[in-house]
């Protein structure tokens, strides 16, 4: 039996009205191999903690190198280059029964939103069209997503919360270009169209790195408030990243996961993280008011 399978027991006793997995869900990084790709899959989902869990709570994901390609990776521009990504594409959705995925059959990917309540959730694809981060100004979402993205988060929204496989806070993952730090110029973007468009209640969630942590983000741009970005992407993994200074708090003495509730209900509505300990310890938390995350 896997020793941290319990994680699973722990988020299932909290009795959360969804689950996001943002990538990295499954260690597969074999792209050309239908049946490895289907065998770790099996292997997930055959767990007992796992299937009380998925019974009864939601799940939505997006991958990220390890459940799409092999580590740092990226898909590129072309639709069907590499000829593995359709394939790769059609089992993860075998698997994970999200509300849409990307453009359908003729614009592949995982990018989708859905709503609970008043709360907006934006989950990006950001590995079947990342190019290189080593060219001029690459992309890591291409053109097709970005216009979606753009479109999507102009939907009226108490909160709406971006969630990205990667980090978009700078400097997280210490001298790599893998995270949004490799693709600037597209961040960048994405902060000053939120600015330009005056979208209020912006949050972020993201994974990737080995803890739990929550950073502050300040783009730059006349006028636009602090982002916020929560990670946690060490549920039942033993492997560990270091914690990073310039974090608000981090956490990853022992497998835990990201608690995030909203009160919509407050004169000021607020949005909350918390980092919980596979044992359902509660370990740092972030609370943001409404009125905080208003363009000036």
């Amino acid at each position: 039996m896997p020793p941290h399978e319990r994680m699973w027991d722990t988020i299932r006793a909290i009795d959360p009205r969804a689950l996001l997995l943002l990538g990295d869900n499954v260690y597969i990084d074999d792209p050309e191999n239908p049946e490895m790709q289907r065998f770790h899959y099996y292997r997930r989902q055959s767990q007992p903690e796992w299937a009380k869990l998925a019974r009864k709570v939601p799940i939505y994901a997006i991958w990220d190198d390890h459940d799409f390609t092999t580590n740092d990776g990226w898909g590129g521009p072309a639709i069907e280059e590499p000829s593995w990504k359709r394939n790769v594409w059609e089992i993860f959705k075998e698997n994970w029964d999200n509300p849409y995925y990307g453009g359908g059959e003729e614009q592949p990917g995982c990018w989708f939103d859905f709503w609970i309540g008043k709360v907006h959730f934006v989950l990006l694809d950001g590995r079947y069209y990342r190019e290189s981060p080593k060219g001029k100004n690459p992309s890591m979402l291409g053109s097709v997503q970005m216009k979606w993205l753009k479109k999507t988060l102009k939907k009226p929204a108490t909160f709406t919360v971006l969630c990205s496989n990667v980090p978009i806070t700078p400097k997280v993952k210490p001298g790599s270009k893998d995270t949004w730090d490799g693709y600037d110029s597209e961040r960048q973007q994405i902060f000053k169209f939120i600015a330009k468009e005056k979208i209020s209640g912006v949050v972020i969630l993201s994974a990737d790195r080995h803890r739990s942590d929550a950073y502050k983000i300040d783009s730059g741009i006349d006028g636009m408030y602090p982002l916020y970005e929560c990670q946690s992407s060490r549920l039942t993994n033993q492997h560990v990243h270091g914690l990073i200074k310039h974090a608000l708090f981090g956490y990853n003495k022992k497998q835990s996961f990201g608690r995030v509730d909203f009160d919509l209900t407050a004169q000021d509505p607020t949005f909350r993280y918390t980092i919980i300990s596979i044992d359902g310890e509660p370990v740092h938390s972030l609370e943001l008011k409404l009125s905080e995350l208003q363009i000036r």
